[in-house]
């Protein structure tokens, strides 16, 4: 059997439920998964490796791409590739996608250091409200909703001293509406789920009381979403585009290359379509 390491964290070194489901299916098809935990070496021989629950890289940002590139230079089959996780570790690859032509939620990328004012980029963008967001994160890290207030300042130019930031405005459609994220290997659309907010919150993650359900996108939402994720132009094993729709169209607030949660679990033949993407990308 091909033995293939499923990277994680040291928090979830036994995988998350919806990774293990993938783990028999890949089974009958003639492969091992081996749970490999990124910060520590690695279990013996393998054939290849999938990045799935790093969910601690944007705490050691610098770490982990050290740890990519030692993977690549080793010779280990590595995906998604390591190229393309060096570019979307950072979020201010939106700014490319926009430029190719594709709607993206508009976003503002503040340089750590640089002392751009919050108030001064709200009134230039005319937004009367904004997400502030690291740059690199996941998880919803230091991820808050900003007003022109003066203690919003304040905490906006603490952390813009420590790191790089994004900035967006507040949609009050993913209140309402929800997230869109869907689910692509080998850039063939696989599923979708919906991701609401709890009341009073904006952020759709589990940690913060999120919800999400399985749901059947529209015949343009998904041609949009594939079109974001083309004109990404990275060759993907598995890919996650997240949206909302503003304004009756669909807008990119990320394409997740690295380490997204698949939500395996949420769609028939899911597993089977990511375990057959695995089998075929390694041969």
């Amino acid at each position: 059997m091909k033995r293939i390491g499923f990277v994680t964290s040291a928090e979830l070194r036994d995988l998350t439920p919806d990774d293990r489901s993938a783990v028999p299916v890949l089974a009958a098809r003639g492969v091992e998964v081996v749970p490999v935990v990124w910060t520590e070496p690695l279990p013996g021989r393998l054939d290849g490796l999938v990045l799935r629950s790093t969910w601690d890289y944007h705490l050691k940002v610098d770490d982990f791409l050290a740890w990519v590139a030692w993977v690549e230079a080793a010779g280990l089959p590595l995906w998604n590739a390591p190229a393309t996780v060096r570019w979307n570790v950072d979020k201010k690859y939106l700014l490319e996608v926009e430029a190719s032509a594709i709607p993206v939620v508009p976003t503002r990328h503040a340089v750590r250091g640089s002392g751009v004012a919050l108030p001064a980029l709200l009134r230039e963008a005319g937004w009367a409200e904004a997400v502030v967001k690291p740059s690199v994160s996941g998880g919803a890290f230091e991820t808050w909703r900003a007003g022109p207030g003066e203690a919003d300042a304040l905490r906006f130019a603490r952390q813009l001293a420590a790191m790089d930031c994004l900035v967006q405005p507040f949609l009050p459609e993913l209140v309402s509406g929800g997230e869109w994220s869907l689910l692509f290997f080998g850039h063939r659309y696989s599923h979708a789920v919906l991701k609401r907010p709890v009341g009073g919150d904006f952020r759709v993650q589990e940690e913060f009381g999120g919800a999400f359900a399985p749901v059947e996108p529209p015949a343009g939402l998904l041609a949009a979403a594939q079109a974001a994720l083309e004109a990404a132009g990275e060759r993907t094993l598995y890919a996650r585009v997240d949206g909302v729709i503003r304004g009756g169209r669909f807008e990119v607030m990320e394409l997740e290359l690295v380490e997204p949660s698949l939500f395996l679990g949420t769609a028939a033949g899911a597993a089977e379509r990511f375990a057959a993407e695995i089998v075929a990308a390694f041969g």
